[in-house]
């Protein structure tokens, strides 16, 4: 199997994507699945639902705000203790923050998501990175979004993407040398609980039915359809396996060709 006998980390867990990626995890293989989140209740769902995708896949669930590094080095220790290595880390925890013009906007929310999405993630990542150290190997992932490209009215988000982006690769060309391997996934939108959320909202407030807000999006992708989260948790995968073993640097758009012009 892909992950086979792998100690994956996935920071984030909740409704949307974090979740489906921990269950990928353990469906490719993974001997054991670390999840991260800051609400416990998250872990225990994600616990279920692991297991029911593989029983036999051990689960370590470490309520974790990644802003902390205490908490960080908490997760990275437990990781390490429980399972004696830690081969992938998975960064999907994030803060979207405010949609506010930018010529007014006042930063203050600013600071939230950057101390999550770029601070909090980078912070995580150097905590686990002794344990990959240690191993002279491991991978490092990092969830980044379509919106670096195209500007969706979330400034703040897409900005502290845009530097998670940059971040990623200053890390591949220190890390390389070590045999650590750390890329970024591109997603756009996908079809999962938040989005299903996001066409129902929208189709009440402009009242037409949900599926033509569906074709709406789904007319500015290549595949004509929008992406499920499932297939972007197995793209992933990929990422973090050995099948990447060549791949470090690199920017793996996993949206339909979203992406095209």
């Amino acid at each position: 199997m892909l992950l086979a006998d792998r100690i994956v980390i996935v920071s984030g867990i909740g409704p949307g994507l974090g979740v489906k990626l921990a269950i990928a995890a353990a469906s490719a293989g993974a001997r054991g699945v670390v999840v991260a989140a800051r609400t416990a209740a998250r872990l225990d769902d994600a616990e279920a639902r692991i297991l029911a995708a593989r029983p036999d896949c051990a689960v370590l669930k470490v309520p974790t705000d990644i802003t902390d590094r205490a908490q960080c080095r908490r997760l990275a220790g437990a990781a390490v203790e429980h399972f004696g290595r830690i081969d992938a880390l998975i960064n999907s925890a994030f803060c979207y923050g405010p949609v506010l013009p930018l010529a007014t906007d006042d930063l203050q929310g600013w600071r939230e998501v950057f101390e999550t999405n770029v601070f909090g993630s980078l912070t995580l990542t150097q905590e686990v990175l002794p344990a990959m150290q240690q191993q002279r190997s491991g991978a490092v992932l990092f969830i980044n979004t379509q919106a670096i490209r195209r500007p969706s009215g979330a400034a703040a988000y897409a900005v502290s993407k845009g530097a998670l982006r940059v971040l990623a690769a200053y890390l591949a060309t220190e890390l390389g040398p070590q045999g650590i391997r750390v890329n970024t996934l591109l997603p756009g939108w996908m079809w999962g609980e938040p989005v299903q959320g996001h066409v129902r909202q929208a189709a009440a407030q402009a009242g037409v039915p949900e599926e033509q807000v569906v074709a709406g999006i789904a007319a500015n992708i290549a595949l004509r359809r929008i992406i499920s989260d499932d297939e972007v948790a197995r793209a992933a995968m990929f990422l973090i396996s050995d099948a990447a073993s060549a791949v470090t640097g690199a920017m793996l758009d996993a949206n339909g060709g979203e992406f095209l012009p």
